[in-house]
């Protein structure tokens, strides 16, 4: 689904509280999906103003299975791993809170997951029709695959 799309969706559940978020904030995954969108930018060369030439996609079990793996390695210093970066410490039990975020998000998406697939696919199709003439958006799929040879996260 269209990085939008699980924003909308996942703020909405959040907002009519459908989602297991415990006493400490847990990052959303759009959060997290928007952060592959700036790092996949960065290993491009490209600015967060260039995300226009591109249509991201998100994979959401791909997303929650990369977060579930960061999490196994979760580190105080590593903002990537610590939602409460700078602010509080990292340990077991916020980690605990944010796995079972996950598994909420997880068992509900699969309800809202094909209506929220056409409608990002119908964005897309009536974007792309009401900009004829414009260069066609590059289509993302989050979390990305670093190319053979670079770094990963």
């Amino acid at each position: 689904m269209l990085l939008g799309v699980l924003k909308s969706v996942e703020n909405e559940l959040r907002k009519r509280e459908m989602l297991t978020c415990g006493p400490q904030a847990v990052p959303p995954l759009w959060f997290l999906a928007e952060t592959e969108r700036n790092i996949y930018l960065w290993r491009n060369g490209k600015s967060i103003d260039d995300q226009q030439d591109f249509s991201f996609w998100v994979d959401i079990s791909a997303l929650i299975c990369k977060r579930r793996e960061q999490l196994k390695r979760a580190h105080v210093l590593n903002p990537f791993t610590n939602p409460l970066w700078g602010v509080s410490q990292f340990d077991d039990k916020m980690a605990d809170q944010e796995r079972d975020y996950l598994d909420s998000f997880e068992d509900l998406i699969q309800s809202v997951l094909k209506h929220a697939e056409a409608l990002s696919v119908a964005s897309e199709t009536i974007r792309s029709d009401l900009a004829r003439g414009v260069e066609p958006r590059l289509p993302i799929v989050l979390p990305s695959r670093p190319e053979a040879g670079s770094r990963s996260s």
